[in-house]
C-alpha cells in the first residue's frame, strides 16, 4: 500500500481596497513639542502643514505615516502565464493548501 500526496498552492495578492484611501499624518519630533497634522487623504497637504509648523517653529524633522486599508485576494490559477494581476500589488505570495 502506497500513500500519494497531492500539493496544490494557491496565489494571493494584497492591495489598496477599492474604497478605500491613503490617509497621511504626520507628528514634529521635537523633543518639546507636541504638534501633531491633522489626517488627510491628500499627501502634499500634510506635508505643506509640515512647512508651515518648521516655518512657525524652526522644527525641522517629523514622522510622517501613511496608512490604508488593504484586502488579501486568491488569484485563479494562471498556469503557464506569468501576469501581473491587480491594478496594484503590494505584496504577492503563494501558500500550500
Amino acid at each position: 500500500m502506497s500513500v500519494k500526496a497531492v500539493l496544490r498552492y494557491v496565489t494571493y495578492v494584497m492591495r489598496r481596497h477599492p474604497s478605500a484611501e491613503t490617509t497621511a499624518t504626520a507628528r514634529c519630533l521635537n523633543p518639546e513639542c507636541r504638534w501633531t497634522s491633522e489626517p488627510t487623504g491628500n499627501a502634499d497637504v500634510c506635508t505643506d502643514m509640515c512647512i508651515q509648523h518648521t516655518g512657525r517653529t524652526g522644527h525641522m524633522t517629523f514622522l510622517r505615516e501613511f496608512s490604508e486599508v488593504a484586502v488579501v485576494e486568491r488569484i485563479p490559477s494562471l498556469r503557464g502565464t506569468t501576469a501581473s494581476y491587480g491594478r496594484d500589488p503590494v505584496f504577492m505570495g503563494q501558500w500550500q493548501a
